[in-house]
C-alpha cells in the first residue's frame, strides 16, 4: 500500500474510531463507520442497536443512510467505507447494494465477519476492494474494554419505549 493512501486510511479510520468511542459511551458495542468520497466525509454512523431497539442499527447501515440522505441518492459510487470492525452479512449486503467501491476495516470478526474465506461467497457481480488491519490495535482495545466492563458490571439495558397500539 502506498504511504499516501495509508495516511489517508489512518486519518479516516480515526474518524470511525471517534464514532466507536461515542457508541461505547452510550453503552453500545463500540463500532463506528464513516463513508468518504474525494477525502470528504459523506456519512458517519455508530452502533445504535440498544438505543433504537433495532437490530439493523449497525454503524455501517447508519453511515450508509446518512451518506445517501446527504447526497440525495442511494448510489454511493466511488466511495470508501471505513469501519472499525469487519462488517456482518447484513451490512455487506447494504455495502454491495449501495455500490460502495472500497471497505477498510480495523479488526476481523471470525464469528460474524463476511470477508473470512469460509463466508465470502457472493459479490453480486460488483467489484469491491477490501483493506483490513488499519488501526486494528485501537479497535481491538475498545472492544476488549467494552466487553470486560459488560462482563464485570451487570449494566442495565435501556427499556424500549415503543408502544404497541
Amino acid at each position: 500500500m502506498k504511504t499516501d493512501q495509508l495516511e489517508v486510511d489512518n486519518y479516516f479510520m480515526g474518524k470511525a474510531l471517534e464514532q466507536a468511542i461515542e457508541a461505547f459511551e452510550k453503552g453500545e458495542v463500540p463500532i463506528g463507520a464513516v463513508i468518504v468520497r474525494d477525502q470528504k466525509i459523506l456519512g458517519m454512523g455508530r452502533n445504535r442497536v440498544e438505543e433504537c431497539c433495532d437490530v439493523t442499527a449497525h454503524a455501517e447501515i447508519e453511515a450508509i443512510r446518512n451518506a445517501q440522505l446527504l447526497l440525495g441518492d442511494w448510489r454511493l459510487t466511488a466511495t470508501t467505507m471505513y469501519v472499525t470492525k469487519e462488517p456482518c452479512l447484513m451490512c455487506y449486503g447494504a455495502i454491495l447494494l449501495s455500490r460502495i467501491a472500497r471497505v477498510v476495516f480495523g479488526i476481523e470478526d471470525p464469528k460474524k465477519g463476511i470477508f473470512q474465506p469460509r463466508t465470502f461467497f457472493f459479490n453480486g457481480g460488483k467489484k469491491l476492494e477490501i483493506t483490513s488491519g488499519i488501526r486494528s490495535e485501537e479497535s481491538l482495545e475498545l472492544m476488549k474494554r467494552f466487553f470486560f466492563a459488560l462482563r464485570n458490571k451487570k449494566r442495565e439495558l435501556p427499556l424500549c419505549d415503543i408502544e404497541i397500539s
